[in-house]
This record gives structure tokens, C-alpha cells and sequence, in this order.
């Protein structure tokens, strides 16, 4: 029977939910048509985008975010959890594009999906959710019953339950729904099978690695160097006294200026309206919250202040949540309630949501069996008997009486739970693995048991506490919060604002007039959302300078009424715009050449020492660092980074000192004190392996690199600011 119950739970309806993935691209979410900023235009041809002319339909858009919003609510152990719909439009919006790029990649490189290829798969290799959707309690899959339901979907009607108690209109409904939700799964494997396809293409043309680039990768990566290293720094030497002429800035802008690419940007200036209550909607909050407290003074009796509390809780929209086990429940809250008898008052409470008061409304025993307990890791590593021996040392420990939490930041493994002293939490059946819950719900509470094996390691457990209870509990929360009043109030003065500046009227005179602040963005790109808003972005792209984009709501920053001010095309940046970059790369430049002559002085004297330590008998302020496991990649240990000073160290040979190396910020003097590098048989030996690994990662760079460069190269079109404000 748990098998027919588990089919059942999944399908007709969730099928269509597990089938909407695709290698991490496929993300969901949701759009509210309440958003629509266009009324009364035809949605059924409707765009909210063209990827290559391709359309991206507003009824498709539509369709995934709902679908989205009913998966997210239906995985959400809150069933009040707010899902940020702003976020995940977006994520729906790059799945989508990404899909159509990869399909037409894939066109264009004759890649194909025959439905022979999507069938073998559905029925020699199902997904993973579709097995667990068939799947017993003990986990098995029952493979007969998913053949005979997938092959023939009529099929499907025997395991809806007392085919008395179902219509034939429903049973045709829920065949009619399985027979979509397997056309839907059929095409996420079509595009699986067709994105691993396109990405082996991809790279296999750019996986091919050299013998000799991963020979001098691998011993460059596997190896390290200790060195002395003095460090001449030109501090002392003043930025703002160096003098760099026109004709420099000029000279430098045009030998580099190929390195100074920019895509398309845009400017604004805003006006932003906090969204804050005003001084009367502080009067009012305060008003209930002094009204609430006096009526619950009033009366003197656990029944009368109970009353009067579930006539506020109508009044003031107050909250009752249902029983949960005291897991589930905010620790924040918790410890409010665990000492309240049933029908009890705790508050006034100062809470960062606003003046709350809880009422307890009821304790019972835990439905579900759980426990609370610490571990402490050992990890198997090279030797397991070691291992045990490790663990049953420790054991020994905190049976003697040693605080469990204190061995447990001390010797266990586990960096999830280390830091915590050992704490896992409450954890029902079903959430560790089999041989640590068996020795887990066995055991009694405050006993320490172990080892256990399992696949990470030996396990040391002690149980604090097992079965905990469940409560009900009611709050009402006084928030000061902003009232459609002020709001409205605040939206008149944006649109005030706006129609005024759209009229010719420039916008820093009128906010200094009405004691408003106007703020400048920097130039932004297309590629991320200013102020977190794709609209605002789209809008600043579409209009022309000097064009007002109308007020609009923004969480986090309010009200916004943003003026487009500037404009730069993608091409090579100009000279005006890279004129301080490059006159403080050309001051950094002329300083170095300054301090070069102290550099080549210093060498000079310290060339023919033994130990560059003596440089100290020359000049006690000279700073030497002796900086251990060096690896070729830029890095120095309390120096930072520097590309040169590490490459040099590495062609340096020991013992001797080298100098002067000019770098990236300073001039260095160096001696290699010691070199590990790998010898021929250890390279001969690993260098096969290594080169399967650098192809592996060589194909994914270049796989994500060629897409990178085909979305760049895409004409994406996107509409949605015709139809929403919020994405």
C-alpha cells in the first residue's frame, strides 16, 4: 500500500514539476499578472522576448513561473515563506534563453535526438526523480509497475484508489494529465541528452593537452619554494609630487588603449523615497500597542486576559501556528514559550519585527520519533585501524567524565559540526545514514556509544534528548509600519517630480527646492541589474538621455524616480574616461623608476653575503621576510600579490641571492633557502592521470567559454518592462 500511496503523491500532478530541470539552467519562478504594466492588450501572441528572432512567448513565460511558485510552496517546510518572485523571474528568463542558444547551437552543429534515443531512455534508464517517484518505502524501484503505467498510461487508473469512489471524468482527466507530464519529462530528456551532446562536441575540439604544457603544469603545481625575501618599497616616495604631462597620458592611452574595451552603459540620476512610516503612522502604531497592553492589564485572570486576547488577535491580525515539534520552531521564538503554561501571555517583546506578545495554546508529545545528539568524527584516512584505535582512545575520554562538546571541537572531523561541539540537531528516521541512526535511536538519552562505521568514518554519538514535544502557540506583532496613506502620498510627489523633469525642468534644482537628495550612479552595464531591478536596467538601455523613467516601487530602496543622464556605445573607451586610471598607472610607473638606482645600491652591497639576514647590519629598517611553501601563482605570503616576484623565485637558483627584481609594486632582493620539486619517476608516474584531469577541466573551461561567447554574440531582445515592473 505505501507504494500506490507514494505513486500517488507524485502523480498526475507533481510529474510535471520534477520534469522541469536541465543541468542547472533550468530554474523557475514566478510573475504575477497583477504586474502587468500594459491593460487590455491580447496575451495569447504576446512576446516578452526574441533570442536570434526567435520569440519567447509571454503565455510560455507565464506558465513555467506558476509552475515554479506551486513547486517552491510545495517543497517549503514554511508554508508561510515568502518566495522572492523578483529573484527567480530572472533565473526563468536566463533558462530560457540559454535553452533556445543551446537548441540552436545544436541545430547549427547537426546535433540530433531521435525518439528512439528519448525512449530507451525513459524506459532502460529512467531519471532519478521518476524512480523515487516509483519507489517503495525501503527505497526500491519498482520497475514492473512504472513499464506497465509509462507504455500505457491507461493503465494508470488502477492505482488512483476505489475505482467506485472515482468518475470516468476524473479518471480521464488524471490519464490525460500523466499522458502531459510524460511529454514534458520526454522533452527534458531531449534537452539533456542534447545539451551533454553539444557540450562534448565543444570540447572535444578544446581537450587536447600537451605531454609537455602538463608536465610544466604539474611540476609548477606540485611545486614549492622557501626564500628570504627584502622588499623595497616606494612609500617614501610621494604619488602627488610625481608630475605626468598630457602628452604622456596621451602617448600611453594610444600603445594600449585595444586593453581598454567597454560594452554599452548607461547613467542615471535618482531621487530615491525611503519607504518610512511617517510621524503619524508612528502615533497610530503606538496607540495600538499602548491600547493592547492596557486591555490585557485590565483583567486578572488567565481566562479573562485570554479573552482579550483573541478578541486583539481578530483586531490587530495576529498569527496562530499550528502544532510543530519544537525543531521546527524558531529558536528565537522558543525561548519565550518553553516555560509558559498553556493559555499563558508572554510580552511586551521588543523584536526586531515590532511589539510582539505569544500565547501558548498547547503541548503534546512528538508525532515523530527523533533524536537530539553530538558526534565526534574520525575519519578513515589511509589506515582504518588507526582509525578505530584514534576513536576508541577518545571514547575512553568522555567516559571518564570529559565534557563530550569540548572533545568534539577538539578531535572531531567533521567541519560541519566541529565548531558546534558535535551538534547535529534534532534528526528523524531517514536523515543519517543507516548504521548512525540505528546506534542513535537505540541508545538511551545521555549515553555515549560507538565506534560506528559507516562510509565517512568511525562515529563516537551521545544523545541529549530524544522525542521532543510540540506546541501551539498565537502572536500578535504591533509593527510600525508605513501606511497606504504615506505611501500614496510619497508617489504623488515622485510623479510630481517626474512630470516636471520630463517637462525640461532640470532635476537637481527641483530636489534641492523640495529638500530632496539626487544621487549620480556610475556607469553600469547591462549584464546585472541596477539596484536589483532588471526593469530599471531595460529602461535606462531603451530611453534616451535625458528621458525620465516614471516612479517605481523598489525593495530595499523605495520609491525611485531615475532621469537617464548618460550614455557610452561598447567600443574602445575614450581618453577622457581612462585619464585617471592611466595617469595613476603612469605615476605607479615613474616611482618604481625612481626607486630603482636604492634598488641596484642595495644589491650591490648585499650580493656577496651568505645570508641576506646580514643586509640587517647595512639598515635595521630594511624589512626581510621569510616566506615559506611559495607556489608559482602570484602569491606570497605577507607580501600579497605579485606575478613576477613569483616566477623569478622559481628560476632562482638556492642559496644564492638575486637581485634587483623589479615588480609589480616594489623592487625585491631574494634567496632561495629550499626547493621541493617533484622528480622525474614521481612526474612519470602521476603525468598519465594529470593529463586526463587537465582535458577534463580543459573541456569544461572551453565549453563555458564558447557559450559565453555565444550569448555575447546573440541578439537577445528582452520586452518584459512592456508588461511587468517587477523582474
Amino acid at each position: 500500500m505505501g507504494t500506490l500511496t507514494n505513486i500517488r503523491k507524485v502523480s498526475p500532478y507533481a510529474l510535471g514539476l520534477f520534469a522541469i530541470i536541465f543541468i542547472g539552467f533550468m530554474v523557475l519562478s514566478d510573475a504575477d499578472i497583477g504586474t502587468l504594466v500594459r491593460q487590455g492588450e491580447s496575451l495569447e501572441n504576446a512576446m516578452v522576448g526574441k533570442v536570434n528572432g526567435e520569440k519567447i512567448l509571454y503565455k510560455d513565460y507565464e506558465e513555467r513561473v506558476r509552475a515554479q511558485v506551486e513547486q517552491q510552496k510545495a517543497q517549503s517546510q514554511n508554508p508561510d515563506q515568502e518566495i522572492d518572485e523578483t529573484f527567480v523571474r530572472q533565473q526563468v528568463w536566463n533558462q530560457l534563453v540559454d535553452n533556445i542558444l543551446f537548441e540552436q547551437s545544436a541545430k547549427k552543429m547537426g546535433i540530433v535526438v531521435s525518439p528512439d534515443e528519448i525512449r530507451d531512455e525513459l524506459i532502460e534508464n529512467p531519471p532519478d526523480y521518476l524512480q523515487k517517484s516509483f519507489s517503495d518505502s525501503s527505497g526500491k524501484f519498482l520497475k514492473d509497475i512504472y513499464l506497465e503505467i509509462v507504455t500505457n498510461p491507461e493503465s494508470y487508473v488502477k492505482y488512483l484508489g476505489d475505482p467506485n469512489q472515482i468518475s470516468e471524468e476524473q479518471k480521464t482527466e488524471a490519464i490525460n494529465q500523466l499522458r502531459n507530464d510524460l511529454i514534458e519529462i520526454e522533452s527534458v530528456i531531449k534537452r539533456n541528452k542534447m545539451f551533454a551532446q553539444l557540450q562534448t562536441s565543444v570540447g572535444t575540439f578544446n581537450s587536447f593537452v600537451s605531454p609537455t604544457f602538463a608536465k610544466i603544469k604539474f611540476i609548477n603545481q606540485n611545486s614549492s619554494m622557501d626564500a628570504k625575501i627584502l622588499t623595497i618599497s616606494p612609500n617614501n616616495i610621494k604619488l602627488e609630487d610625481i608630475k605626468v604631462s598630457d602628452a604622456e597620458v596621451q602617448n600611453y592611452y594610444n600603445e594600449h588603449k585595444n586593453y581598454y574595451k567597454q560594452e554599452n552603459q548607461a547613467q542615471l540620476k535618482y531621487i530615491a523615497f525611503p519607504l518610512q512610516p511617517s510621524k503619524e503612522d508612528s502615533m497610530r502604531t503606538e496607540k495600538k500597542a499602548r491600547e493592547l497592553d492596557e486591555a490585557l492589564r485590565s483583567v486578572e485572570t488567565v481566562p479573562a486576559r485570554d479573552s482579550v486576547f483573541e478578541i486583539k488577535m481578530s483586531e490587530l491580525g495576529g498569527e496562530t501556528f499550528d502544532f510543530a515539534p519544537v525543531t521546527q520552531i524558531d529558536p528565537e521564538v522558543y525561548k519565550y514559550l518553553m516555560f509558559l503554561a498553556d493559555r499563558y501571555i508572554a510580552g511586551p517583546l521588543n523584536l526586531p519585527e515590532g511589539l510582539t506578545y505569544f500565547r501558548l495554546d498547547g503541548r503534546r508529545p512528538s508525532k515523530e520519533e527523533m533524536v537530539r545528539a553530538n558526534h565526534i568524527l574520525i575519519k578513515f584516512n589511509d589506515n582504518k585501524d588507526s582509525a578505530r584505535t584514534r576513536a576508541l582512545e577518545i571514547l575512553k575520554e568522555a567516559k571518564s567524565g570529559k565534557d563530550f562538546t569540548v572533545l568534539a571541537r577538539q578531535y572531531s572531523q567533521d567541519p560541519g559540526s566541529a565548531q558546534n561541539g558535535g551538534d547535529l540537531g534534532f534528526f528523524g528516521h531517514g536523515q543519517m545514514v543507516k548504521p548512525f541512526e540505528d546506534a542513535a535511536f537505540s541508545a538511551k538519552i545521555g549515553d555515549i556509544v560507538g565506534p560506528i562505521e559507516t562510509d565517512f568514518g568511525y562515529h563516537l554519538i551521545k544523545v541529549y534528548d530524544k522525542n521532543p514535544e510540540e506546541i501551539k502557540y498565537s502572536k500578535i506583532t504591533i509593527k510600525n509600519t508605513i501606511s497606504n496613506a504615506t505611501k500614496n502620498s510619497l508617489f504623488r510627489e515622485a510623479f510630481s517630480i517626474s512630470k516636471q523633469v520630463q517637462d525640461g525642468g532640470n532635476i537637481d534644482t527641483i530636489a534641492t527646492r523640495l529638500n530632496r537628495k539626487v544621487v549620480e550612479t556610475p556607469y553600469f552595464t547591462n549584464e546585472r541589474p541596477i539596484f536589483n531591478s532588471w526593469y530599471l536596467t531595460n529602461q535606462a538601455f531603451d530611453l534616451e538621455i535625458g528621458e525620465v523613467i516614471e516612479p517605481i516601487e523598489l525593495k530595499y530602496y523605495g520609491i525611485i524616480v531615475a532621469q537617464v543622464v548618460g550614455k557610452k556605445k561598447a567600443g574602445i573607451a575614450s581618453l577622457e574616461d581612462k585619464r585617471e586610471e592611466i595617469t595613476s598607472k603612469i605615476r605607479e610607473n615613474k616611482r618604481l623608476d625612481m626607486l630603482k638606482k636604492q634598488a641596484e645600491q642595495i644589491y650591490l652591497q648585499v650580493k656577496n653575503y651568505q645570508d641576506l639576514d646580514q643586509a640587517k647590519q647595512l639598515d635595521t629598517t630594511l624589512k626581510i621576510t621569510m616566506a615559506v611553501a611559495i607556489k608559482n601563482d602570484g602569491n606570497v605570503q605577507e607580501i600579497g600579490k605579485d606575478v613576477i616576484l613569483t616566477q623569478k623565485i622559481f628560476d632562482s637558483p638556492i642559496n644564492t641571492i638575486v637581485g634587483p627584481i623589479r615588480g609589480e609594486s616594489n623592487y625585491y632582493i631574494i634567496q632561495v633557502i629550499n626547493k621541493q620539486i617533484p622528480d622525474n619517476q614521481q612526474v612519470q608516474t602521476k603525468l598519465v592521470d594529470y593529463m586526463k584531469q587537465l582535458s577534463t577541466e580543459t573541456s569544461k573551461n572551453a565549453f563555458f567559454s564558447w557559450y559565453t561567447q555565444v550569448k555575447k554574440s546573440a541578439k537577445i531582445l528582452d520586452y518584459r518592462s512592456k508588461y511587468y515592473k517587477e523582474f
